[in-house]
């Protein structure tokens, strides 16, 4: 039986606060953490993936349309250009994610379908209002920027994403998605495990980097770190800016403290070794963020800056291979729509302003962005013009190598799981894609099994 994990955490308080975090657990190496210590067989893998994508969008037969004809005249499907070949070790993922349980039917709304139109007679996005993507669904108003994504060919979203015996707790769900287990609770994040299959001694203290205050569970492992970064700009406090390069002399104290470690337990070599690596990627860090200046204005609010100041350190070349941002906020049981219209505003404008400096900078080749949340509302509208919590949502995916379009099978407004949408795309799917087509890493023994992979990557 898998135990919770206890987390040791090295933190350096300031303007620019730093956290190097590992979960160390029953699972501690015996070895220094090299990418071979990292590779312990994993439990027996038992195939549990969902149906397989349908590459172009073929809705499911629903209910007749009560009060919504379907709209005649889609828009042309997007095209993606051709892009030169990223070798895989200079590949980015951020992840972004949306807490508190996005409402996924408002954000890709079935307005073809009367039946949409009949549970939510309050919240629906009106016919004339979506930003219709075929003749069945189109996006929320409020996410013109992701319109002009998918017109662009960089944008796609996968339907009906979710997991068996979906649980209603943030927190247990948020568990699930982070750790890519349902049945047990995990001490290892997906992203930390990816992290230690790659991980080696001597890398760059960035490779796995949160923009916030703290390291989600998606990046713990026992087996490489990860660190948490509250700002760019300030990060550098602890150099002194107006020295050289390896002439700052609180730098220098720090790094011959943790240069040789002379730790017996593995994790705290562990932590040792990563908290003296990060380090002396402060005073690199430093030097590089100087000269980064934004291609393009971003919105004025915080998700947008935790934005800006991943471009900052993909600007860097730090060599980061995973980032993580996230915004709350989505819990939306009350007067749902204008706060979610905000939130989405907020999400797609800010992603937009990164596509385009990632562009500027030449990078946007090197990155995909991958959003998700902990599960979508209940179908029904509640009696308080909002939506409780519910069960599968659409995932999106933004970049230069995403082909552009609708993925996974349309979830039934009819048949119904005790009120919530039934998924059809089990989330490990996505996970195991960008694994092993962006990553190409093996994916079965970082996800615990065998899961298909879907089409919205090459």
């Amino acid at each position: 039986m898998e135990r919770r994990s206890r987390r040791n955490f090295l933190k350096v308080s300031g303007a620019g606060a730093l956290t190097v975090g590992l979960a160390a657990g029953c699972a501690a190496p015996a070895t220094p953490p090299t990418a071979t210590a990292a590779a312990a067989p994993a439990p027996a893998a038992k195939p549990k993936s969902k149906p397989a994508e349908r590459a172009a969008q073929a809705p499911r037969p629903t209910a007749q349309p009560t009060t919504a004809p379907v709209q005649a005249a889609p828009p042309p499907a997007p095209t993606q250009a051709a892009r030169p070949v990223v070798p895989p070790e200079s590949r980015v993922l951020v992840m972004v994610q949306l807490g508190g349980g996005d409402d996924g039917l408002n954000l890709l709304a079935p307005y073809g379908n009367g039946l949409y139109y009949d549970l939510r007679p309050k919240v629906a996005i009106a016919q004339s209002d979506v930003l219709p993507l075929n003749n069945e669904f189109g996006l929320h108003p409020s996410v013109k920027a992701f319109k002009r994504l998918y017109d662009e060919g960089k944008f796609a979203m996968i339907q009906g994403v979710g997991y068996p015996n979906p649980s209603r707790s943030h927190f247990r769900s948020m568990d699930i998605w982070h750790t890519a287990r349902t049945d047990a609770n995990a001490d290892q994040g997906w992203l930390g495990a990816f992290m230690a299959e790659v991980y080696k001694v001597g890398d760059s203290p960035f490779q796995c980097v949160n923009i916030g205050n703290a390291i989600p569970k998606a990046m713990l492992s026992p087996h490489a770190p990860a660190a948490a970064v509250q700002d760019a700009t300030t990060f550098q406090f602890l150099a002194d800016r107006k020295l050289p390069t390896g002439k700052d002399p609180l730098l220098k104290t720090f790094g011959q403290m943790y240069a040789k470690p002379g730790r017996k337990l593995p994790t705290m070599e562990l932590v040792s070794e990563g908290y003296g690596a990060t380090v002396k990627g402060v005073e690199q860090l430093g030097v590089s963020t100087e000269k980064y200046q934004p291609a393009t204005p971003y919105p004025q609010h915080p998700f947008a800056k935790a934005l800006q100041n991943v471009a900052q350190m993909i600007a860097a070349n730090l060599g980061t291979r995973v980032f993580y941002v996230s915004l709350g906020g989505f819990d939306t049981h009350s007067n749902q729509k204008p706060a979610h219209a905000t939130l989405l505003t907020q999400v797609s404008n800010g992603l937009a302003a990164f596509q385009k400096d990632l562009e500027q900078m030449g990078k946007a080749d090197n990155v995909l962005v991958l959003g998700f949340s902990e599960f979508g509302r209940r179908v029904k509208e509640n009696g308080s013009g909002g939506t409780d919590h519910g069960a599968a949502g659409p995932m999106f995916a933004i970049g230069n190598a995403v082909k552009p379009g609708l993925y996974g099978e349309v979830p039934s407004l009819t048949d119904l799981d005790d009120g919530d949408l039934r998924h059809t795309v089990d989330f490990r799917s996505v996970y195991a894609t960008v694994l092993e087509n962006w990553f190409r890493t093996p994916s079965q023994q970082i996800l615990g099994g065998s899961y298909e992979r879907l089409g919205f990557l090459g």
